[in-house]
């Protein structure tokens, strides 16, 4: 296997799809796999390690779901190339049975087999003996499914070295001049409007339905915001209202400056645009309400 044919493999990985819900648990579990390579880790890993490491990630930055089964993308990469091993697959296969359809494998089977998976050993080498494919695979997997301001903690919690740089920003320049100008250059919650000199710094150009899950670059589906409130919004913590008021998850906690810089603006109204622009669609609101916003949102 050569480093053209293991990209390519990963890559072309399918994806779960309805609509335009997000599926992120296989480019996930790839992060934290080549996450352990980059630290010079074992090969194969345990099921019952990957199963509770993928659980944390998935809920930390999946949406949210009643239930995640990180044991369907351990099982299923299998079928995406010849990169994914469990060597443990046949007896998983005969010990499975009838007791579930075909191409599936439940958890408590994986456990009983005491399955192990991870890179095949070709793979493996590949990636051991180039860390600059191993990172551009990972930078792939962050900007396919997560935006930029993202990406930083996925690292952290895959505990991927820090030797890792991100290798471009998908914010297309346009749009944030635009949402510059029609925001009046300050954040839409905290009214934040910092220059150094005669250059705005400390605000981006959000958008509320992902550019990952095919939202436009266009007013009614951005805001801007500053680092920090770009980061909340995009993690969930924040939201907003078909009313267009800003909206936070009761799963937030913490002490008096939790209280300063959000829940203070729990209720309120973001600061709209300039007269003669839009504001965002309800079709974009309600994605990020499904698929970004941690449920339940506290009272006003």
């Amino acid at each position: 296997m050569n480093p053209k044919s293991l990209t390519q493999q990963i890559k072309t990985v399918s994806i779960w799809k309805r609509g335009d819900k997000r599926a992120p648990h296989k480019p996930l579990l790839l992060l934290l796999a080549l996450a352990r390579v980059a630290r010079g880790e074992q090969r194969l890993t345990p099921f019952e390690v990957l199963y509770s490491e993928l659980e944390d990630l998935l809920i930390n930055f999946g949406p949210q779901r009643k239930s995640y089964h990180p044991e369907y993308p351990f099982w299923r990469l299998q079928n995406d190339g010849n990169f994914w091993e469990i060597p443990e697959r046949e007896k998983a296969i005969a010990a499975r049975g009838t007791r579930v359809r075909k191409g599936d494998v439940p958890k408590n089977v994986l456990v009983e087999v005491k399955a192990n998976a991870g890179f095949c050993l070709e793979a493996h080498q590949v990636l051991q003996q180039n860390q600059g494919l191993l990172f551009q695979i990972a930078t792939y997997l962050l900007e396919e499914q997560f935006p930029p301001s993202m990406h930083e903690d996925i690292f952290a919690a895959i505990g991927m070295p820090r030797a890792y740089k991100r290798l471009g920003d998908l914010i297309n320049n346009d749009f944030r001049s635009t949402m510059l100008r029609i925001y009046e250059r300050r954040c839409c919650v905290c009214g934040f409007d910092g220059k150094l000199g005669n250059a705005t710094v400390g605000l981006e150009a959000a958008h509320v339905k992902w550019r990952k899950a095919e939202g436009p670059d266009a007013p009614e589906n951005g805001l801007l915001l500053c680092n920090f409130h770009h980061k909340m919004f995009d993690r969930g913590v924040m939201g907003i209202t078909l009313g267009h008021q800003i909206t936070v998850s009761q799963h937030l906690h913490g002490g008096e400056r939790v209280k300063e810089l959000i829940l203070q603006f729990s209720g309120k109204r973001y600061h709209p645009p300039q007269n003669g622009f839009p504001r965002i669609a309800e079709e974009y609101i309600k994605w990020h309400s499904e698929e970004v916003f941690r449920f339940p949102a506290r009272h006003f």
